[in-house]
């Protein structure tokens, strides 16, 4: 109770006493016949008297514990200044109260003096007050240390913090005025870590993740002072040493002090102590598993440096499922535990017993899904590996949420599995709690063809090609007749639709419509597609003309064998030219039909943990797309000056491996490795004019109307590296590293470096993988939903690469992209 208070309760006991005339030591038993509230204004005078706990024909005794315990309950609320209950009128039996009080001021407004709009924007957000409501002692004291500690995360470590509060012009309204005296922005001068003997300071300063030395070359990261990351500094830097076996490492002192105004010193000394090793590890409790398998599993063995991390890991912490928790949770005991117990023995060696609690067996019992707006619970419940009957299995939970978030409709990071057990019964129901976000993109692509060649390398046109499309990715054929699904469009059944267009004024046009049922029928994972598109190209100043209409249909199922994120996909395509003195290579000047008719197998196996920014997993894709071997079919009936454009036969091979290691945090590496050729049936005819290879640049200046394959290379310009009428064989590597700056699916942003190497050859004799074009350089990615993938490079091409002129392709480059991956 605050003083006011205590005097407040005995002050109205003693004046009841007296006005009864008796003593004040005589304790009477009355009723309270009458309450009455004074002194509010901004409150209800009903809400007072039923915090304060008194109510109409209450017995109370006076003296006694009654009023001083109601004018506690009102003192609690923190609202007032002063309470005092006072006696309106008193008899031998009756009291008549009233319950005077004094509400605190209100805040009316607050100001900052002594930082800029921006940081003042920031301060109003961190310290939480709200005009009109009460002003506290305590919201004085929080906010005071709220504005300090920003202000020591700013590097301002000798902030001082003071307040002015005056009365406003509302009634019992104040306005308050935080004085701010930053000082000088202070950076730490030097870290002392005393006290190691088997560790050096050095590798103990690198422990120390947001505590840094002012280093001139360490752009990345301030050297400031804060005393919450200094303290979690500290933990870091004890788990670390006793990760390294050094058990009883403590901390015994720390001082942090000013050696001049803008420099400070940081001073830790420790206790390193004894580093200790692993020596016996008994099992206690397992009846499904023996002790030797669990050992194995552990993987720790006798002699092995003590690391409680590494234990943790082992027993139940391991992401990637190879821990001893993992063999039980996957085979359905929910309710395992372990609980590793050390023994000291000696003066270095550490005994384990690990008590295991195995429970019984758990089976599945509902499958619940929350939160899914758009997506149709049928598409979310096909996707999932954990079906009602099974046995709980922690494996089948992680497949599950990989699956659901490769549908690219959830948030990735609030997408979660949680499981809902009931022991007495030996079952559990599983909630998938899912946060849609947007799926559909709107996509636009822009790039400066500064010379577009025909498929003989002449030039025929550039300047500015814009692509422009619309992607429905979680469309729903099914419900078009519903007047209600049109939202704007049927939604839910994730389908596929999309439009494109492309076009370069009246040189090139490209329009193109497909659509793709993922799960063709409903029953089945088997995908089917369909897609049609028409092109058409002119030269500028020439008879060049070019124009394609082509069709397809796709066929997708899932594998089981070797594993089933194995896939499988055959697509039938039919393509038909109209070309006027475009392929001199065939010694056609006229006009020319051409048909193709081909078939692609494709084998792909995708793992990845997540869409956009992938943290794990890989994707390999192996394809070979093959026409009719017309010349060998025809025999005699084939004449190659007629059919050899008229009926077009090649064969086209392609590789594309891209893997996702973490490397800390959040933080990937991703390596990635293609190659591709185009062959030939009959070495009497030459090879296809058609999708060939053309390598460098940003992917996107060019045009695909003849089937090429457009690789980007960053570092080098466009025209691209190798024939001008394009490449029979191509292979790059390229590696990147990934920091990630937000993963907000509304805005997910990362910055990565890379280097890469590629090279294209006319010849397939004249393949060499390893001879390569190399560059280097950093770029920057953002995905919006509604656009896609938007980002920028610097690369730098450091090997020697001419265009058919002689001018260098190499060099120092940008290169813009949006909508499509590097």
């Amino acid at each position: 109770m605050g003083v006011s208070a205590a005097r407040a309760a005995v002050w109205a006991g003693a004046f009841l006493a007296i006005s009864f005339g008796q003593d004040v030591k005589v304790s009477q038993s009355v009723e309270v016949a009458g309450l009455r509230v004074e002194g509010t204004q901004y409150l209800d005078p009903q809400a007072v008297l039923i915090a304060s706990g008194l109510y109409l024909g209450q017995k109370i005794r006076i003296p006694g514990d009654d009023l001083a315990s109601a004018v506690q309950k009102l003192w609690r609320q923190g609202i007032f200044g002063d309470v005092q209950i006072l006696a309106d009128s008193l008899t031998e039996k009756q009291v008549w109260l009233v319950i005077r009080v004094e509400e605190r001021p209100r805040l009316s407004r607050y100001t900052f003096r002594g930082v800029n709009k921006t940081q003042s924007k920031e301060l109003s957000e961190k310290i939480g007050l709200v005009r009109g409501t009460i002003f506290t002692e305590t919201q004085r004291l929080n906010a005071q240390r709220t504005i300090r500690n920003y202000l020591q995360s700013k590097g301002y470590y000798q902030a001082q913090v003071s307040t002015q509060i005056d009365p406003d012009t509302g009634a019992n309204s104040v306005k308050v005025l935080f004085l701010v005296k930053r000082g000088p922005r202070v950076k730490i001068d030097k870290i002392e870590i005393l006290g190691l003997q088997a560790n050096s300071p050095s590798w103990a300063k690198r422990k120390l993740k947001e505590t840094k030395e002012h280093r001139f070359y360490r752009f990345w990261k301030r050297s400031r002072f804060q005393s919450n990351e200094f303290e979690q500094d500290q933990e870091r830097l004890l788990n670390a040493l006793r990760n390294k076996g050094f058990r009883d490492a403590r901390l015994l002192s720390d001082s942090v002090w000013l050696v001049s105004p803008k420099r400070l010193r940081v001073r830790m000394e420790l206790y390193e102590g004894r580093q200790y090793y692993f020596r016996t590890i008994r099992w206690e409790g397992n009846s499904v598993h023996d002790s030797a398998t669990l050992s194995r599993i552990l993987g720790i063995k006798r002699g092995d440096v003590y690391n409680p991390s590494l234990l943790e890991k082992r027993l139940q912490m391991d992401p990637n499922g190879n821990d001893v928790a993992s063999l039980y949770l996957d085979d359905g005991y929910l309710f395992f535990r372990a609980e590793p117990v050390e023994h000291i023995v000696g003066e270095d060696s550490v005994d384990l017993t690990i008590r295991l609690f195995e429970g019984p067996q758990a089976t599945n019992r509902r499958i619940l899904v929350e939160g899914n707006d758009r997506t149709r619970d049928r598409v979310i419940l096909r996707e999932i590996r954990t079906l009602p009957g099974d046995k709980f299995s922690r494996s089948a939970l992680i497949r599950s949420q990989r699956e659901l978030l490769a549908l690219g409709f959830f948030d990735q990071e609030k997408t979660q599995i949680v499981p809902l057990p009931e022991p007495s019964e030996g079952v559990v129901d599983l909630k998938y709690v899912m946060e849609e976000r947007p799926s559909d993109q709107v996509f636009l692509q822009g790039g400066w063809g500064g010379r577009i060649r025909d498929a003989n390398g002449n030039v025929i046109g550039g300047g500015l090609i814009l692509t422009a499309g619309i992607r429905f990715n979680n469309f729903s054929f099914s419900r078009i007749g519903k007047k209600r699904a049109w939202r704007p469009l049927p939604t839910g059944d994730a389908q596929q639709l999309g439009l494109q267009i492309q076009l370069n004024g009246r040189g090139f046009q490209n329009y193109a419509i497909n659509f793709l049922d993922p799960w063709f029928g409903g029953k089945k994972p088997n995908s089917f597609g369909i897609s049609a598109y028409y092109s058409v190209q002119r030269a500028i100043f020439s008879d060049y003309y070019l124009s394609i209409l082509g069709l397809s249909a796709d066929l997708g199922r899932r594998l089981r064998f070797p594993d089933d994120f194995f896939r499988s996909y055959t697509t039938f395509s039919y393509r038909y030219y109209t070309a006027k003195n475009a392929f001199t290579l065939l010694g056609d000047r006229g006009t020319a039909f051409v048909n193709i008719l081909s078939i692609r197998q494709a084998i792909e196996r995708t793992s990845i943990d997540a869409p956009i920014y992938p943290r794990s997993g890989s994707s390999v894709v192996f394809s070979v797309e093959i026409t009719p071997p017309w010349s060998y079919l025809m025999q005699g009936a084939y004449v190659p000056s007629r059919d050899a454009l008229r009926l077009l036969e090649f064969h086209k091979w392609r590789a594309d491996a891209q893997f996702y290691l973490r490397v800390a945090g959040n933080m990937v590496l991703a390596p990635r490795f293609r190659i591709g050729v185009l062959g030939r049936y009959n070495r009497e005819l030459p090879f296809s004019p058609f999708e060939r290879f053309f390598i460098g640049g940003d992917g996107i200046q060019g045009f695909n109307i003849d089937g090429r394959e457009i690789i980007a290379l960053r570092g080098y310009a466009s025209p691209f590296i190798g024939p001008a009428n394009g490449a029979l064989a191509f292979s790059k590597f390229t590696l990147e590293l990934r920091q990630p700056i937000s993963l907000n699916p509304a805005a997910t942003l990362w910055v990565h470096a890379f280097t890469e190497g590629g090279n294209a050859w006319g010849s397939l004799k004249a393949l060499n993988p390893l001879l390569l074009k190399r560059s280097f350089g950093v770029g920057v990615r953002i995905f919006l939903p509604m656009f896609g993938l938007l980002g920028v490079d610097y690369g730098y091409g450091f090997d020697d690469a001419r265009d058919p002129n002689g001018l260098p392709l190499g060099g120092s480059r940008f290169h813009f992209m949006i909508g499509q991956q590097l």
